[in-house]
């Protein structure tokens, strides 16, 4: 008896040992409404700033955010900034290290993604400084949250659907896109405390929306494309081992 409970205990302690072990994915998929009226649907990307990092993916003329996000090794994307009808970006764009499209000064590009060694960040256009570490950037707007507090001005009569970088302190931590929104009520949801688990939310975002809106997970396997073609992405990839 004594030698079965020994065995027991050694073998549930092995199975406690390697489930404390078993690391968490590097990225997470979440989907919610929120609280309250109007419900908005919400879907969330979060990502292990240790194990991944986010890279500006330059599309190719008619290469959907799905095929350009996987085909680069990636575990999950979004649609990334503003271009016009001919596919010229508008405002910043680098990709690999390289400028795209230089920064430029407008009423809704008001912030950056600049994405260096030391992680991704999300920056106001007076706050951001070239260098040579500069890996990926992408200009947008507006801002919705800054400093957990809501941004004043925005739009609260247009609905469409939402592609947003949501940062913490640290820096860049989710990936989210929503159903149909308004600017002004988006950041009213994005400033409530407790709305992503475990995430306080001190800056968002926003990027390219609308029929642009696409997210691409690897893992669980989703897809929700974009309508019309678009010119670049936003995707996280994992670090090199």
């Amino acid at each position: 008896m004594r030698i079965f409970f020994l065995a027991a205990t050694w073998f549930a302690a092995g199975i406690f040992r390697a489930a404390a072990a078993a690391p968490h994915p590097p990225v997470t998929y979440q989907t919610f409404s929120s609280p309250g009226a109007p419900q908005v649907a919400l879907h969330v990307v979060r990502f292990d700033r240790s194990r991944t990092a986010l890279r500006v993916i330059d599309l190719s003329p008619g290469e959907t955010v799905a095929e350009g996000v996987r085909e680069r090794g990636a575990l999950a994307g979004v649609n990334g900034g503003y271009f016009q009808p001919d596919r010229t970006p508008l405002g910043l764009v680098v990709s690999e290290g390289k400028t795209r499209h230089p920064l430029e000064q407008s009423k809704i590009l008001t912030g950056v993604l600049a994405v260096t060694p030391r992680g991704a960040s999300l920056l106001r256009n007076a706050e951001f400084r070239p260098e040579r570490s500069l890996r990926a950037a992408l200009q947008a707007g507006p801002f919705l949250v800054d400093h957990g507090r809501v941004v004043a001005g925005l739009n609260g009569g247009r609905w469409a659907e939402r592609t947003v970088l949501l940062a913490d302190r640290r820096g860049v931590a989710a990936l989210l896109t929503t159903g149909p929104v308004t600017l002004a009520e988006l950041a009213r949801l994005l400033a409530e405390p407790g709305l992503v688990e475990g995430l306080e939310i001190d800056r968002a975002l926003n990027l390219d929306g609308g029929s642009s809106t696409a997210l691409w997970v690897k893992e669980p396997p989703l897809s929700r494309p974009e309508w019309k073609p678009v010119r670049n992405a936003v995707a996280v990839v994992p670090l090199a081992p």
